[in-house]
């Protein structure tokens, strides 16, 4: 399935002429010692910096436009990896794939992001596969109760997000910048709304954009306005965010099916970022950590190279 995935995106990245593209890998491995919930993703993006499209120019008059394509792909486990028979007060078993096609119109200060999604949840997305696959590289015992995983289903669904970003303030030798956003999706995977704010302090004053509200480690919009650094050059950030979920297929068709666990209705959490430029690459490593309905705990982090050309 990898494989496929890749060669869509080569074929995809020779069309749109794309300059900058990202892989990302995400487990709570690298944030804690829980094997459970929200445990494993990865996720690759291919951003787009041809500008001469006039899509929206009615209305946003001669903003930049930049396009972007991305594949994402998680995976969800309950508590006991060694029950056979699904596990009624836990989460269940489930795989989630999704592409995402986004066009943005933007400044050097804010952002327009539109997106189209797609995907599947279910035994086509090949979670089980994967999930062994990463456990033999880690050394880990595989999840036994996968025949219990969510049936296949279609997702579709469109979303917006706007954010902002401060001018830099510069302090010994420092830039220091905030970035701000909220971000809307309505589909059959999931439906909500949620905001973040986040600090950043960097080397030298970075172009991008680098918010903490979106559920998995990475956005594709912190490859908008990537610029070449000289050398090595490195930002910390933190943020928080809050989310306000109407549905979350994954818990809301559990129900359905007779598990006893609660509606997913917010969450909140924190985000901590360090990011390593070196000339046309950067290597970001993340840790987020996300509170469930003011109950269920998670922490998990992710890292991720980026390459621009």
């Amino acid at each position: 399935m990898l494989r496929r995935v890749v060669g869509i995106f080569i074929v995809t990245g020779s069309i749109l002429y794309s300059d900058t593209v990202s892989f990302t890998l995400e487990n709570d491995f690298f944030g804690s010692k829980e094997d459970n919930h929200y445990t494993n993703g990865v996720s690759l993006v291919w951003m787009q910096d041809r500008e001469q499209y006039d899509t929206f120019d009615f209305i946003f008059g001669d903003l930049q436009t930049h396009t972007a394509f991305s594949f994402t792909h998680q995976i969800f486990t309950p508590t006991d990896k060694e029950a056979i028979e699904p596990i009624w007060d836990d989460l269940p078993y489930a795989g989630y794939a999704k592409f995402n096609f986004l066009l943005y119109k933007s400044t050097k200060n804010y952002f327009h992001e539109f997106g189209i999604n797609f995907g599947a949840v279910g035994p086509v997305t090949h979670a089980e596969q994967l999930q062994d696959f990463f456990h033999k590289v880690v050394g880990d015992g595989r999840f036994q109760g996968w025949d219990n995983q969510l049936e296949n289903q279609f997702m579709a669904g469109v979303s917006y997000q706007f954010a902002y970003k401060t001018d830099p303030l510069y302090f010994q030798g420092y830039a220091l910048d905030a970035i701000g956003n909220i971000r809307g999706e309505i589909g059959n995977f999931y439906t909500g709304a949620l905001t973040s704010l986040t600090l950043r302090v960097s080397s030298s004053s970075q172009n991008t954009f680098i918010t903490a509200g979106t559920f998995v480690v990475t956005d594709e919009s912190e490859l908008l306005n990537v610029k070449h650094t000289d050398g090595l050059n490195w930002d910390l950030s933190f943020g928080i965010f809050g989310n306000v979920v109407h549905n979350y297929y994954l818990i809301d068709d559990a129900i359905d099916m007779g598990y006893n666990i609660e509606a997913m209705d917010s969450s909140v959490g924190w985000q901590a970022a360090f990011n390593l430029m070196y000339d046309d690459w950067k290597y970001t490593y993340k840790l987020k950590s996300s509170h469930v309905n003011d109950q269920r705990h998670k922490r998990w982090g992710g890292m991720t190279i980026s390459w621009s050309f």
